[in-house]
Formats: C-alpha cells, structure tokens, sequence
C-alpha cells in the first residue's frame, strides 16, 4: 500500500503505512521518525514537516527503479513465453522495462529475449519494428545508473545484446533456433557470452518508453535459454513519468 496520491489523504492514511512498527506511529512528528526518505515523492517531499509531504509516498513516482523479477535461470532446451504483470499502482505512469542478464561461467550462455514483446501497451513485432531503438550495455557494470547506452544493433560482438535472425546465436551449445513459436518472428536479440562475456559479466537491455494503463500492465516476451552455464536474470521497471 502506499499514502494515496491525492490532496485529501488522512494522517489515518499515514499512520497506516507504518503498522509493522512496533510500537506504531501515532502522530506526524513519529511517522516523519520512522519514514524512509527514498519513498518520499520528490513533487511533494517539500521539508519533511507537513502532512502534505506524505503525498504518495511508498507509491510509485518518476526516477524510481524496481526490479520486479530476479531468478537463476535454469538450461532450456525450448523457448518459453513468459509474462509478469505489473501492481495498479503503475497505471498511468510511463516506463522502460530493463533487462539485466549476469551471464554465467563460460561461453554457452547466451540468453535470448525473440520473436516479439508486450509491454504495456506497445507491442513490439521485432520482424518489423522500425521505432525508437531498444538500448543495450557494451561494458560490465553492475549499476544501471552507470551504464552507457547504444542503440542495439544486429552482429555477434561479445559483452553486449545483439540482434540476429533466422538462425541460433553461432557460438556451439548455446542458444535456439527461431521462430519461438509456429508463425512468430524470426528476429531476437541476444546476449553474446564468449571470450570476454563471462564469467559473471553484466548485460543491459533497454526498452523504448511505454505506457502502463488499466488491463495493459503485463510484461510479455519469449525467452531463449539454451546452455549448460545460463546465468541469473532480473527485470526491472525505471519509472519514467
């Protein structure tokens, strides 16, 4: 739950938001005490010394970034669809959906992300698609907000997502075959995990900015995941407007 984003929430509201603490907060001097200044919205932080400071926080507001999925991803001889839905909290805003892959100890780990996604309310035919580029790292950093972005581009190089079609990634004992499914694209994009790609070596992937609205709330992409060294991934959402 978070404090609404309204102008007319109560100090019952706020209260609230603390009532795993024990004892719990019961005036606005101790629920200030006892808030964490990362869920203050920054529209309405103000000074710390008002009700109204207490506007939407622990809700969900611009430069904020969530990771909503983090798993080892296990070897996979098949793609997978794969769909996570995002809370209401998230209609309204605009976002990008983040891939960050670490790969594994070797070469044969090269996850692909195919054929086409849905995000919010883009779909994104990867056959066709001609908009505004998807991003990705070229360099191993562990912290999204130290990443230098590229526009992806179709090739093989190593540390990076690539984009490729038609056939697997061309390291051996490693990655699938496209279509992922009877009829879908052929095209995929996919993390290069030789020579200087592992071991433990960070892959960025960047979506363009989507929209979040009432029924369009699902992540929903094809997953490649063929090899004995396939590392761990996680999914997060950068909160944009």
């Amino acid at each position: 739950m978070a404090v609404p984003d309204t102008d007319t929430f109560s100090l019952q509201d706020v209260v609230d938001e603390f009532s795993k603490i024990d004892p719990q907060p019961d005036d606005l001097v101790d629920c200030f005490t006892n808030a964490t200044a990362s869920q203050f919205d920054p529209a309405y932080e103000g000074s710390k010394d008002r009700l109204s400071n207490f506007r939407n926080y622990n809700g969900i507001f611009p430069g904020q970034f969530n990771t909503i999925f983090g798993q080892n991803i296990p070897n996979s001889s098949s793609w997978s669809n794969q769909v996570l839905t995002l809370s209401n909290a998230y209609i309204g805003h605009d976002v990008k959906f983040v891939w960050q892959y670490v790969s594994g100890t070797s070469f044969t780990g090269d996850l692909q992300v195919g054929g086409n996604a849905t995000l919010g309310t883009t779909t994104f035919d990867f056959d066709t698609y001609s908009g505004t580029p998807w991003q990705t790292s070229r360099n191993n950093e562990s912290n999204y907000s130290s990443v230098s972005w590229f526009d992806i581009a179709t090739g093989s190089a190593a540390l990076r997502w690539n984009k490729r079609a038609n056939s697997a990634p061309p390291s051996g004992g490693t990655g699938l075959s496209p279509p992922p499914y009877t009829g879908g694209d052929s095209t995929y994009y996919y993390a290069e995990t030789s020579s200087i790609g592992n071991p433990n070596k960070n892959f960025w992937l960047r979506s363009p900015t989507v929209s979040i609205t009432s029924g369009n709330q699902d992540v929903d992409y094809w997953r490649g995941n063929l090899g004995a060294t396939i590392g761990l991934l996680y999914i997060s959402v950068e909160v944009i407007t």
